[in-house]
């Protein structure tokens, strides 16, 4: 093998070489496990936020549209087996996600001391790690119910057709959002309320809530990927690499108001479908409102620091609010009843 296949070329010497993690968990680690952490992304824990967020919705819907509700210790084990498994299933997702990209990110700057970018870890060796992770995510979702599995086997597929439709499509965010949001249904289906069975029994208000709820989460991701996308945007120019970032330019924050309050909107009629009260349209509507509109608002997309800044903090607005929005519906109206 010659040198030039065993070493990447420096696309960026004025930028400082990769130096191992010096603080963190990942520096806790031997140092030939470090590389499959940085690949799993467990210096950048906002991602399995992220991504559990909707499995996290999705629980607290059923809860909300259950009679009676599921007990608090019950909702937080299945909400707990779920935060593990989003461990493995974010860990995986991006793992494939940088074996389809092993070429491009060393291009990039933000991306270029990605493990396979500099080539710390073989392809093959990516492979089976991603494998690994997958099955122990399945795992985890047999344990739930066998219905889980029905929806987790689509969702592996998706996953693997959005790491490759940057090569079919500028607006990747769009599969992404629809990825990531499908979530809510295993979160759903976790807790006993099952879409398809919803249907079955007639039960069209809740399938059509569900759903509702579904796309809304979808659209949220679109927010936030094409926020965090701008941090790339120069290199992503260079590179003749087209983006949802770069075919907005100009005109991406006012693309970015009409996702959000179609969002708002999705999550209004969710409300209504399951005949919500106050408490619920106070966080998933006005709660929801207010923190889209503020970050939307404030974000320099021209600055990466801020766009990485407000795509980690406007999670937790977000997020925050649609929990306090689903919490005052499941166990706060009947308090207020109570007082």
């Amino acid at each position: 093998m010659s040198s030039s296949e065993k070493q990447p070329t420096n696309l960026f010497p004025d930028l400082p070489p990769y130096r191992p993690p010096q603080h963190g968990l990942l520096s806790y680690l031997p140092s030939s496990w470090v590389p499959y952490g940085e690949l799993m992304r467990l210096s950048r824990p906002i991602g399995i936020v992220i991504i559990y967020c909707p499995y996290l919705f999705g629980t607290f819907f059923a809860a909300a549209v259950s009679d009676p509700p599921p007990s608090p210790v019950a909702l937080l084990k299945t909400d707990f087996i779920l935060l593990i498994a989003t461990v493995f299933l974010r860990g995986g997702a991006v793992a494939f996600n940088d074996l389809a990209d092993r070429d491009l990110d060393g291009k990039i700057a933000r991306t270029r001391h990605r493990p396979l970018a500099r080539k710390a870890i073989p392809p093959r060796d990516g492979y089976i790690f991603v494998a690994a992770q997958a099955a122990i995510w399945l795992a985890i979702q047999v344990q739930l119910s066998q219905q889980c599995v029905k929806y987790a086997v689509p969702l592996l597929i998706f996953v693997g057709l959005y790491a490759y439709s940057k090569r079919v499509t500028d607006f990747t965010p769009i599969p992404l959002g629809f990825t990531i949001a499908w979530g809510v249904f295993l979160g759903s289906v976790a807790m006993g309320v099952d879409p398809t069975r919803l249907v079955i029994n007639g039960e069209t208000a809740k399938a059509a809530a569900l759903c509702c709820f579904y796309f809304s989460n979808a659209i949220w991701t679109n927010i936030y990927e094409t926020i965090y996308a701008h941090q790339d945007i120069q290199d992503d120019e260079k590179q003749g690499v087209n983006s949802m970032a770069i075919r907005l330019k100009g005109k991406v924050r006012s693309v970015l108001y009409l996702l959000a309050m179609l969002q708002v909107m999705l999550l209004a009629c969710t409300g209504w479908l399951i005949g919500a009260g106050p408490l619920y349209f106070a966080g998933c509507y006005f709660g929801v409102t207010v923190s889209l509109g503020v970050m939307i608002w404030k974000v320099d997309l021209r600055q990466p620091s801020e766009c990485w800044w407000w795509f980690s903090n406007g999670t937790w607005f977000v997020g925050g609010s649609i929990v306090f929005g689903f919490l005052g519906q499941v166990w706060g109206n009947k308090l207020l009843d109570i007082l």
